[in-house]
């Protein structure tokens, strides 16, 4: 349906008035919403992730998670409110997401990265809090030919990298130190999933410069990025 709007002497004509209206120009849509995404762990970064990637119009998310809604969730895991704790994340998120744009189908799977079976995918999204199930996940991705986006944060700061079957991997970068109960700040969080998600709509859509072989660090009290080439 098209709408026309007199303004003077101008005519404005608004076509194509829908949901996606406002990136048209800047994406394939049909690619968009033929492709697969894998989230692994829906908490802080997993929600912001999931919440951009449901909004931009992929076609199916698939999301994984095992824990349920704590308290201390709620300063920075979007998705949930104080009414969900005690309930599994997996299925608030994607009944969430669900709201926040049906047409996308949300596949939630209770358990671990291993544990439950995925279907095909196209690109996964880090969205987890400890260094074994980041390798693990992106062991899960690489045996498959299949792209992972890293992303980590603690305290102001943030990284993000883009791994794939020809660049380095997390060992390379990342050593295997774990910390227990990092601080984190929620808007580093947000920053860190909107750069992951620009990777998988810039990956799903051939375009652009991805960040491989590149760690791309985040200082939010000095407001400056850094990149670091691996």
């Amino acid at each position: 349906m098209e709408n026309i709007i007199k303004y003077e002497n101008s005519v404005f004509c608004m076509i194509d008035v829908g949901r996606y209206l406002r990136q048209k120009n800047l994406v394939s849509q049909d690619k968009l919403g033929d492709a697969s995404v894998l989230i692994v762990g829906v908490g802080g970064l997993g929600s912001f992730s999931a919440i951009y990637l449901t909004m931009a119009g992929i076609g199916k998310i698939v999301l994984v998670d095992y824990d349920v809604v704590e308290e201390s969730n709620l300063n920075r895991q979007v998705l949930y409110r104080e009414e969900d704790m005690g309930k599994k994340k997996v299925y608030i998120a994607a009944k969430r997401l669900k709201e926040i744009n049906p047409q996308v189908e949300l596949i939630p799977l209770d358990g671990k990265i291993g544990e439950v079976e995925i279907p095909e995918v196209d690109i996964v999204v880090d969205g987890l809090d400890n260094l074994e199930a980041r390798f693990t996940t992106e062991n899960f991705a690489l045996k498959r030919g299949i792209p992972y986006v890293f992303g980590a944060v603690e305290g102001y700061m943030g990284m993000v990298t883009f791994i794939d079957e020809d660049t380095k991997k997390l060992e390379d970068f990342l050593p295997r130190i774990e910390k227990a109960l990092p601080q984190v700040l929620v808007s580093t969080v947000g920053m860190i999933a909107a750069i992951q998600s620009a990777e998988v709509i810039k990956y799903l859509n051939s375009k652009g410069d991805l960040l491989k072989n590149r760690l791309l660090i985040y200082d939010a009290l000095s407001t400056n990025f850094v990149e670091v080439k691996l």
